[in-house]
């Protein structure tokens, strides 16, 4: 075992030792920014007489692996002074060098071989840096596109091995711009400017108490991080009844999963932080909802600290102050870490359901009328029990969606939505069975709605002054607006699909900036309405503007090119549009656009909404055709009355 050490350089840091990324850490996080300092530092690195000076790289904490878990080529290379060791913190930056070391190694002639066995993979072939975890996509990448390896099994995407090819294709631009001069005078820089810190680690113990207080540059210890290292501390704790070797790879093979799926997604990283938090939503109550990410961190370290047992169960402003936390025992982090290590592919699934699926969309069109946290927690939920109910799990799926819209409705109010993170724990602690959660749902479907109560609610929104207002101004316009896209599409193909949602906008069809190109049009609407006086003829304006059938979907790239341009301009752009755009341009009788047919079409989509609804809430509506009049203009509800 090597002592603790100051002043190490790279050749010194790496003198007879192999280097891995145990599975508990967390994947590659460092981007440009991180990368850019790195090389600045290197590159503004100046001699002090003939060497270059020295410039402080940061600390590398290191615990050597016991012979036990090489590999027989490892254990073979020991026996000549081989010493392997887990980097228990720097491995982002130990990482990112390593990395720079290969694209280097690419660049030069001279030394190429010495560098290579000093740094890449010993003569044995025996790589000086790798990930632990040989099934692990971080690994895999790591091995074919790093070091070269061709024989290297598949590996998926993720966004740490998104950050692994970003580091390698950085730092090979950069290296590709120096001279043959600048390469040898940055090796030398590399190999002699760059100084460590070392610290060795006797023991697990010791590695869990001091890897809790430790940063890495520029990336803080997230609580995730520091609680799975306060329950690898707990574990080393327990007498020789427990197994504690086994439960520390429980532990560490469940961050590893958490981890991995966290990252999975090359594009999005999902927070850490917000997944422990939904978590433990499930398994304590909050004084809210939900855990907030701060109390989450505070309530999971009294669930597993020395005396768990003095703080209360529950979080709740009202709760039973003599139910306190149980013991920390073997039995309570075993099922703590199975469970969250359950939860998190359940938690990925709602962030990326597959669309292609009638369930997967069910969950994305909820979290479009409803993409809070508490929201995601009740889904995940549902998902955890698909194995064993799928039926009932789709059901629910679709009645939540039907209660979410119509939650949204002005003048409509059924339940605050934040209760869905109640259900989940109601669920996941057996206090409610999926089926009484299904009657709730449909109580809610069955509640009528006032007519006169949404109405009001639609006509309040054109009382704003600021920003949008009227139809614009509703919550599920766009939402209600993709629903009547898909029901004139039928089966034909449209670039406006649920799976573009967020590049799709809401386009005014007579535009908001109407005095260029649509006086004449404007003032046709205002020749009924001479007796208004200045303020009621600029509401009577904004309520025509912001009517129903004046909104459409629109692809967000054509918005921009032709919101505002005359209406002959504008109906050549819909015929390749959706099939909103297209019915727009292609319906004769609303042609030209003006007030007619905003009225027309108005009514048409709100015809398509009370049917809707009258869909959704399996029972019938009576709708008359009785137009509520407003004094201003033709302001478009119908009376809808239930039988």
């Amino acid at each position: 075992m090597q002592t603790d050490a100051s002043n190490v350089t790279l050749p010194g840091l790496f003198a007879n030792k192999c280097f891995r990324i145990p599975n508990y850490q967390r994947g590659y996080a460092w981007g440009e920014t991180q990368l850019n300092d790195l090389w600045d530092d290197i590159m503004d690195i100046q001699k002090n007489g003939a060497k270059y000076r020295p410039h402080y790289t940061g600390a590398i904490t290191l615990q050597q692996i016991d012979l036990s878990d090489l590999s027989p080529a490892e254990k073979k290379l020991s026996t000549s002074g081989m010493e392997y060791y887990n980097v228990v913190d720097g491995q982002q930056r130990l990482t990112t060098l390593v990395i720079l070391l290969n694209t280097l190694v690419k660049r030069i002639t001279k030394g190429k071989k010495q560098l290579i066995e000093n740094y890449i993979k010993t003569k044995q072939n025996v790589c000086r840096f790798a990930y632990g975890d040989t099934n692990g996509n971080s690994y895999r990448f790591f091995m074919k596109n790093i070091m070269g390896e061709a024989n290297t099994l598949p590996y998926s995407s993720t966004i740490y091995t998104a950050n692994l090819e970003y580091a390698s294709s950085f730092f090979e631009s950069r290296l590709s711009a120096l001279k043959p001069k600048e390469l040898n005078e940055f090796q030398e820089k590399l190999l002699t400017s760059l100084v460590f810190d070392t610290k060795y680690i006797q023991n697990n113990l010791d590695v869990q108490a001091v890897f809790e207080t430790m940063n890495n540059r520029g990336k803080p210890l997230t609580t995730l991080e520091k609680l799975k290292n306060r329950l690898l501390y707990m574990t080393s704790k327990f007498d020789d009844t427990v197994n504690i070797k086994g439960l520390s790879e429980e532990i560490n093979n469940g961050w590893g999963l958490i981890y991995e799926t966290l990252g999975k997604n090359k594009d999005y990283l999902l927070s850490e932080d917000e997944f422990l938090s939904a978590y433990l939503t499930l398994l304590r109550e909050p004084a809210d909802y939900a855990f907030s990410e701060s109390l989450a961190e505070t309530k999971v370290f009294q669930m597993f600290c020395n005396h768990a047992t003095k703080y209360d169960f529950s979080m709740a402003r009202q709760h039973d102050a003599s139910i306190k936390e149980p013991v920390v025992d073997e039995n309570k982090i075993k099922t703590f870490v199975s469970g969250i290590a359950n939860f998190v592919g359940h938690w990925y699934d709602v962030y990326f359901p597959d669309l292609n699926t009638e369930r997967g969309l069910h969950i994305q069109k909820i979290q479009y009328l409803n993409g809070s946290k508490e929201m995601r927690i009740f889904l995940a939920k549902l998902l955890m029990m698909v194995d064993t109910q799928s039926a009932q799990v789709d059901d629910c799926l679709a009645m939540t969606e039907k209660v979410l819209f119509k939650n949204a409705l002005p003048g409509v109010s059924l339940l605050d939505e934040r209760r869905f993170a109640t259900r989940a724990r109601d669920l996941h602690n057996g206090e409610l069975s999926l089926t009484e959660i299904k009657n709730e749902l449909d109580n809610l479907l069955l509640k009528p709605i006032d007519v006169q109560s949404l109405i009001g609610g639609f006509r309040y929104l054109f009382t704003y002054v600021r920003g949008n207002i009227g139809f614009h101004r509703w919550g599920a316009l766009k939402f209600f607006l993709m629903e009547y896209e898909i029901h004139i599409q039928s089966n034909k193909f449209s670039h406006v699909k649920w799976d573009n949602y967020y590049n799709v906008q809401i386009e005014h069809i007579m535009p908001r900036n109407w005095s260029t190109h649509w006086n004449l049009e404007m003032n046709d609407y205002l020749n009924a309405h001479q007796s208004l006086n200045y303020e009621e003829v600029e509401r009577a304006k904004n309520i025509l503007i912001n009517s129903l059938g004046n909104l459409t979907v629109i692809q967000d790239i054509k918005n921009a090119g032709i919101g505002n341009n005359p209406w002959s301009t504008k109906q050549k752009a819909y015929i390749n549009g959706s099939y909103s755009e297209i019915e727009i341009a292609t319906n004769t009788s609303w042609h030209p656009w003006g007030h007619a047919s905003i009225k027309s079409r108005g009514e048409q989509m709100l015809d398509f909404l009370c049917d809707y609804l009258e869909h959704h809430n399996h029972r019938p509506l009576t709708i008359t055709r009785n137009a509520v009049q407003d004094d201003y203009t033709d302001i478009l509800f119908y009376e809808a009355k239930y039988n």
